[in-house]
């Protein structure tokens, strides 16, 4: 058997190689989804956006803040939120919903989890551009840290990317973690600091948001959104140091695996 760092090599050439197999499922992706709808591809900005403004309504009430702070406070943690949710969750069915096909001609099987990624970041990016107009309009600034969301970004694709491979493949295995993953993310959503602040929970409850592996990428939006200043140099190599983990986890269960999808379908 090759070394893993060969077939991990070849896993990503093959991967380029079938390039135009990756654009067509992404623009497979983003027609279907919204194919046959009044609003079409509008619902992936009016969705998030009527979810967040029914919340931010509520829980401002709730805390008496400000609502257009809060909006500008909740608004910057659900954009990571939003996309590291959806990824870890749709990934699950990543190879599933592409059976007949896989087992009708041979396509690099990285290039499922890939096209659905970066159909998901287009999703977040378009979903970002109108919010931020939004915070905007509610008195959010332009600060010098705003460049930094495209580090951001691309932080959080790896930590995401990374949690969604692992997620494909699992659940090829163990089909019911479709059903778990979902329940777990409800349950993770109120241990992230989304709708509070990081150190505004004592106890245990807050040490387990300390240590809840989404909180350094939502501060890496936050942070820069909301206070207008860069990110501490430790939540940075937090979320760094979390990325790398997350897509070399992602990686190694993916080619210990890879040759057994197929049979598991």
């Amino acid at each position: 058997m090759a070394p893993l760092t060969t077939r991990f090599t070849n896993a990503i050439l093959e991967a380029y190689s079938a390039r135009s197999v990756i654009k067509k499922l992404i623009a497979q992706q983003l027609i279907l989804r919204y194919r046959r709808t009044f609003l079409g591809y509008l619902w992936t900005l009016v969705s998030p956006l009527l979810m967040m403004s029914v919340m931010a309504a509520v829980f401002a009430t709730l805390l008496k803040s400000d609502l257009n702070d809060f909006v500008i406070f909740l608004f910057a943690a659900m954009i990571p939120w939003n996309f590291f949710s959806a990824l870890t969750t749709q990934a699950g069915g990543c190879f599933i919903n592409n059976e007949g096909l896989m087992k009708k001609i041979y396509i690099p099987k990285l290039v499922f989890p890939i096209s659905l990624a970066v159909a998901l970041l287009i999703d977040s990016l378009l979903s970002f551009v109108a919010l931020f107009v939004i915070m905007l309009a509610l008195g959010a600034e332009i600060s010098v840290a705003l460049p930094f969301i495209v580090v951001s970004y691309c932080l959080l694709f790896a930590f995401a990317f990374g949690s969604g491979l692992i997620m494909s493949v699992a659940t090829v295995f163990f089909r019911d973690l479709q059903h778990v993953t979902q329940i777990a993310m409800q349950g993770l959503f109120f241990l992230s600091p989304i709708l509070y602040k990081v150190d505004s929970l004592d106890g245990n409850i807050g040490l387990l948001v300390k240590l809840n592996p989404i909180v350094p990428f939502i501060e890496l939006f936050r942070i820069p959104l909301y206070y207008g200043t860069l990110p501490p140099i430790q939540v940075i190599l937090s979320a760094l140091t979390l990325a790398v983990v997350s897509i070399t986890a992602g990686f190694i269960v993916f080619m210990m695996n890879e040759k057994k999808i197929v049979f598991r379908l």
